[in-house]
């Protein structure tokens, strides 16, 4: 069974090969369906993990202990152009610039920059921005 989860590393474990050892140590496989390390060196990574729920609920207690923020993750993050009144705020947040200001000073959405962090969801004023909940809670 497949588990999509977020990973955030701080930028002294960023270059480290953590995520390997989920196929060593758990007998998982992944996908990665997103990653990016930022300016800062943070990292942010999407992986859709493949096993079972048990070696998936250790392999998140290990990532925790190696200094990863895991968080189980929606599918992908939407925005409602009628509900949004383009305040910006959530371009403030945004970790990887997936939301922003466009030249015209219109908010744009890049879904391919997006690690559905949903930082955004939260900050929104108005509820414009959703989570497709297709989260797998332990």
């Amino acid at each position: 069974m497949g588990y999509n989860i977020h990973l955030r590393f701080s930028d002294k474990i960023s270059t480290d090969p953590i995520v390997c050892n989920l196929t060593r140590k758990f007998d998982l496989d992944f996908n990665i369906s997103k990653a990016q390390i930022t300016s800062g060196r943070e990292g942010y990574m999407v992986l859709e993990v493949l096993g079972s729920k048990e070696q998936v609920k250790q392999a998140k207690k290990y990532l925790e202990e190696q200094g990863v923020q895991v968080s189980d993750l929606a599918q992908s993050i939407t925005r409602d152009e009628k509900l949004c009144i383009e305040c910006g705020a959530c371009t403030a947040i945004c970790p990887t610039s997936a939301l922003y200001m466009d030249s015209s000073r219109h908010l744009a959405f890049d879904v391919d920059k997006c690690v559905v962090c949903t930082r955004c969801i939260k900050l929104c004023p108005v509820n414009a921005i959703k989570a497709d909940l297709g989260t797998v809670n332990e």
